[in-house]
């Protein structure tokens, strides 16, 4: 009984230490915080004023309930922002520190999330669309190998359109091609050794999650055929009673579209080895399709 006490008191302090700056309050001195944008695992979001330049800019700090893990990934983020200069990646403006906290600071993309644009306003995208969203993001995700980085974390929420452009963001997870993270990281986000099997035990998203962390330029990839298959099961009707089939049986998309995708899943064919050849495969595909 005592445990699970115990259990509950910590996490309502964790809570209580978690929760989000006031708007309106002044961060550090010299950010004003406009809203909050949302959390992750790890980290809170802020569109501010920074009071110093009066421009607008997004903060990122750490959740204090996470302490040296948190700081740790915030610190390894920053780093490899600053090395990043892409008109579809967040620009690096600085990192702060004071006392105890510390931020990162970066350009504010004002844009609407993809997530929020399929869920909440349950809009549709056609193939050809959707193949078009795959093709411009390709173009940072080019960028972001040629670096010798990996995002790892390509997702739905994780991209932003802002006028037409589509941004990639949240770099949390990012590190080098071929790096090893430290123990403690890997500890914290739960990654399974990569050279362990997968035990049979886990559920589909896990072993996707799994193969998207790996550090090389094809998980991004992968990771984005699981978001085209978001994209195309957004505007997909189910039967009442209908079985449950696979992907390509229920989309029945062309049969290029089909090798195309399970190319990005590397279920066949072999994998890109950079996202210029698949950008290069896809501008053909796209051309190939009927308007």
């Amino acid at each position: 009984m005592w445990t699970a006490v115990a259990s509950k008191c910590k996490d309502m302090i964790n809570n209580w230490r978690d929760f989000p700056l006031a708007s309106g309050s002044v961060w550090m001195g010299r950010y004003r915080i406009q809203h909050f944008i949302g959390r992750g695992s790890y980290g809170q979001a802020y569109a501010c004023t920074d009071m110093t330049t009066s421009n607008q800019v997004l903060l990122k700090r750490s959740m204090p309930s996470k302490k040296e893990i948190g700081i740790l990934l915030l610190e390894r983020e920053s780093s490899i922002l600053q090395k990043l200069n892409h008109p579809q990646i967040p620009k690096w403006l600085r990192y702060e520190k004071q006392g105890r906290h510390e931020a990162l600071v970066m350009e504010l993309i004002d844009g609407e999330n993809l997530e929020h644009r399929l869920i909440e306003q349950n809009q549709v995208y056609s193939l050809k669309q959707s193949l078009n969203v795959l093709k411009e993001l390709l173009q940072p995700l080019a960028y972001l190998h040629r670096a010798g980085f990996v995002h790892r974390d390509v997702r739905i929420p994780n991209v932003l359109d802002k006028e037409g452009r589509l941004y990639l963001i949240d770099y949390g997870l990012s590190c080098r091609i071929g790096e090893q993270l430290p123990e403690e990281l890997r500890l914290a986000l739960k990654e399974a050794d990569p050279l362990e099997s997968n035990s049979g035990s886990e559920s589909s998203w896990s072993v996707a999650k799994r193969r998207m962390r790996r550090p090389e330029a094809a998980s991004d990839l992968y990771g984005l055929g699981h978001f085209f298959l978001f994209m195309m099961y957004a505007g997909y009707e189910y039967r009442e009673g209908q079985e449950e089939l696979s992907w390509e049986e229920e989309l029945e998309l062309p049969q290029d579209v089909n090798r195309f995708v399970s190319r990005l899943l590397q279920k066949t064919g072999p994998a890109w080895t950079s996202a210029e050849h698949c950008s290069q495969e896809l501008e053909q595909l796209i051309a190939s399709l009927p308007d």
